[in-house]
């Protein structure tokens, strides 16, 4: 990373402070076209004084994003025409984008959640429009350390307690190692005006309460560097959360397969990882399926983990989502629930003829062959029945409930769904195993086996013969 010029004297106390922290954590460039995401607010405004008085020392491109909510009615359209003001006045671009109204009630997601994710996708719209290498935000250490806290509260683990990175993609932010009261008084010293959002003395808020209540006692009566202690610990949780997971990602690629709308584990591989990284993989295989791994409680991925450590044929779990989680066999699977569900098909069968079978993705052509010595030679892909056998018509379905067959040289006969496990068919694939049937029962089980009571002989002389073609062919 390319660094600014030499020290500037004139820069405020503020802008080394944050200059310092560009360096350390590698936040930015010199050369870089940087978008500066802000509120109205006294942080954001404070981070857009002090980028632009770093700006000819880092040579930046500068321009302001605003994300207009329309939560607040008119004080969100006067924070849009403050913000407005600042840019002109600076002469710099400036980007807006309005939130869709109705888009921010989620059933089962807070209205702050989803707008912080809704500013987040739109700032990523707008650094793609204005061609930024890094979106700088104004969350500073006060924010770092209500969020620590917000996470012990709810109860999480080192991701929840790593709080906010300085880095995430293009997201930076350089204040994180700054006060609110460091600031306030740099707004103050460059005269500097802002604008108030009511929402952050709302009480009803767990994070006011924690700005104003908890904060406060924990600074008065346990220890005065509260604010410090709070940031440091953010920043060994994600270190160590960083390692970890980088850990648990070299795994996951070794043992993980994705399949269309599922993700395949090997059991055996993972069954020999500690504790703690198996966990990180459950939630990296329900996130690859599902597009984000929220919703996965830890009551969920250890409740996965001790199902897939239980002995038994097969076992599953229903998990937030629509998904499910399948033991089965020698693997570990993951899918939406819906993948499971069974599907009937049945189509009748003519001979000669061919039948499609878009469920299974292959078709089946049928011919009668007579053969007075009882001797024909099969080609691969082709199957041979005797066909004086097969008592009234013929139909091609999905498995049904209580199917079985006698397979030749078993001696006895054996359930259809024993049959299908046995053969490592998945059981979220099984609906898909075209079934032949007649009057009497299953004559054969298409790709697996035939019925002895259709099995040819040496007396077969009507041989019906199925060729069996991917539908791609």
């Amino acid at each position: 990373m390319s660094k600014p010029h030499s020290p500037d004297s004139r820069l405020s106390r503020l802008a080394r402070r944050v200059e310092k922290s560009l360096l350390r954590h590698r936040l930015a460039s010199v050369g870089q076209r940087l978008l500066v995401a802000v509120s109205g607010g006294p942080d954001s405004v404070a981070l857009l004084g002090v980028l632009w008085e770093l700006r000819s020392r880092w040579a930046w491109e500068l321009a302001v994003a605003h994300v207009h909510h329309g939560l607040r009615g008119q004080d969100a359209e006067e924070d849009l025409a403050f913000v407005r003001s600042m840019a002109q006045d600076l002469g710099l671009d400036f980007l807006c984008r309005r939130v869709e109204p109705g888009s921010l009630r989620i059933p089962g997601r807070s209205v702050q959640e989803a707008a912080r994710e809704a500013r987040y996708q739109l700032l990523e719209e707008m650094a793609e429009e204005f061609g930024a290498q890094a979106v700088a935000l104004g969350h500073q250490a006060d924010d770092q350390a209500e969020t620590v806290l917000a996470a012990l509260i709810r109860g999480a683990g080192l991701r929840g307690l790593a709080a906010m990175p300085y880095l995430k993609g293009r997201m930076v932010r350089p204040m994180l190692e700054v006060g609110r009261e460091e600031i306030l008084e740099y707004l103050k010293e460059k005269c500097m005006s802002f604008r108030m959002d009511p929402s952050n003395k709302d009480p009803r808020y767990l994070r006011v309460r924690i700005r104003q209540e908890l904060l406060p006692l924990l600074r008065s009566r346990f220890h005065q560097g509260i604010r410090q202690v709070l940031c440091r610990t953010a920043r060994l949780c994600s270190l160590e959360e960083e390692y970890l997971n980088s850990q648990a990602r070299v795994l996951w690629r070794d043992m993980a397969q994705k399949e269309e709308g599922a993700v395949c584990i090997s059991l055996a591989a993972y069954r020999g990882v500690p504790k703690p990284l198996r966990l990180r993989i459950l939630r990296f295989a329900y996130g690859a399926v599902r597009g984000n791994p929220r919703g996965l409680g830890l009551q969920h991925a250890e409740a996965m983990d001790e199902l897939a450590h239980q002995d038994g044929q097969e076992r599953c779990l229903d998990l937030p989502g629509h998904m499910r989680f399948l033991v089965s066999g020698e693997r570990l699977l993951l899918a939406e629930a819906t993948e499971f569900q069974s599907r009937c098909f049945c189509y009748r069968v003519t001979v000669p003829g061919q039948t499609w079978l878009p469920e299974a993705a292959l078709r089946i052509e049928w011919d009668l062959l007579e053969v007075p010595n009882g001797l024909i030679e099969m080609q691969q892909g082709e199957f041979l029945m005797d066909m004086d056998k097969i008592q009234g018509p013929m139909f091609l379905r999905s498995p049904a409930p209580g199917d079985k067959l006698k397979p030749k040289g078993l001696g006895g006969s054996k359930k259809l769904q024993d049959l299908l496990v046995d053969a490592h068919v998945p059981r979220r694939q099984r609906w898909r195993v075209p079934v032949l049937a007649d009057a009497r029962g299953v004559l054969w089980v298409v790709g697996h086996r035939l019925d002895e009571r259709v099995s040819p002989g040496p007396g077969t002389r009507r041989f019906l013969r199925a060729r069996v073609i991917p539908a791609t062919s």
